[in-house]
């Protein structure tokens, strides 16, 4: 079963990045952990499988404005 998902990034706008993806966890019953690195950011997404499931499709979307 999978319950979470992480991924890091280290582009640019790295604040709307991690508000977009905490709106959106926020609405899909997730919960959003951070890390911060010395460049960027880890992020990790836990909740329903079909919620973590979404959220890997969704990383593109989320990551595009900001590039």
């Amino acid at each position: 079963m999978l319950t979470s998902y992480e991924f890091t990034y280290r582009g640019r706008a790295l604040s709307f990045v991690q508000q977009t993806i905490a709106e959106w966890c926020a609405a899909h019953g997730c919960a959003l952990d951070v890390t911060s690195l010395l460049q960027g950011a880890r992020f990790r997404v836990s909740g329903r499988e079909e919620a973590v499931r979404d959220a890997m499709q969704a990383v593109r979307v989320w990551i595009r404005p900001a590039a």
